[in-house]
């Protein structure tokens, strides 16, 4: 039996109040730790189920990081969008 398969499709990520030079470690950071966050899925002997949907989006909900850290913005948008999938079962 393979392992399960996930895939996010993120078609647009707006990012107000981010300076242009972070946005791409932002970006960076999001796909990396969605990454992350759908192998530890995939690898849990219960994993989640996902939430059945019927909108044609998802607004995740907000996070809180430090200023001057696109690192841990991506990481926290990431866990956001998973949390919204999984509904909050991470």
């Amino acid at each position: 039996m393979s392992a399960p398969r996930i895939e996010i499709v993120v078609d647009e990520l707006v990012l107000r109040g981010v300076p242009d030079a972070q946005a791409g470690a932002v970006a960076a950071a999001l796909r990396a730790e969605l990454g992350v966050l759908g192998e530890r899925w995939a690898a849990a002997s219960a994993p989640p189920a996902f939430v059945a949907r019927d909108e044609s989006f998802r607004r995740a909900r907000p996070v809180s990081v430090a200023a001057g850290a696109p690192a841990q913005l991506g990481g926290a948008v990431a866990g956001a969008v998973f949390d919204g999938l999984a509904g909050g079962r991470r």
